[in-house]
């Protein structure tokens, strides 16, 4: 009940089809973090994606998976930083949210010893950096594009092949 009202009170508004999103620091090491990240949709999504970005790190961008209708997080290991995150929603009405840390999430990073935080804007990454963003984005939509199309086309190979054994029936009378 406690950590129902953490995340209603640390809950940030996103807008552009989603609702609000938290992060709750879950355990700390001495150089990492364990963070769940959790954004609620407010229209249909395939799938929501987490961008994080910090300065001197490598982009990271995780797969979110659906806890409940309309609720999307992950529970991930990360380095302790106040990483920049994005949310991408990916369906119908592709969106993406307004760029937001990890403390303005809830993650309490002071308790792991981070005092002044830097972070970077997703629009001035690096033009390489972008590139394997963009990227990454393609290939996850051309993998999506393909298990569709092996699921929906598995129907009408079954299809033809009922109508050639239908037809070699008919050949034989």
């Amino acid at each position: 009940m406690l950590r129902t009202i953490a995340h209603v009170l640390l809950a940030v508004e996103l807008g552009a089809g989603f609702g609000a999103a938290s992060a709750e620091l879950v355990s700390t090491t001495s150089n990492a973090i364990q963070v769940d990240l959790r954004v609620e949709v407010t229209q249909s999504a395939e799938t929501v994606i987490a961008h994080l970005v910090a300065e001197g790190e490598s982009p990271l961008a995780l797969p979110l998976l659906q806890r409940e209708p309309g609720v999307f997080g992950i529970r991930t290991e990360l380095k302790a930083v106040n990483y920049r995150v994005v949310f991408e929603l990916i369906g119908p009405d592709p969106a993406r949210s307004e760029p937001t840390s990890l403390m303005e999430l809830g993650v309490e990073l002071r308790a792991v010893g981070i005092e002044s935080t830097t972070t970077t804007d997703p629009e001035n990454l690096p033009e390489d950096v972008t590139r394997w963003l963009w990227l990454a984005i393609a290939f996850g939509a051309a993998s999506l594009s393909a298990l569709a199309f092996w699921v929906l086309g598995g129907d009408s190979r079954q299809a033809s092949s009922n109508d050639d054994s239908t037809e070699s029936a008919d050949d034989d009378i």
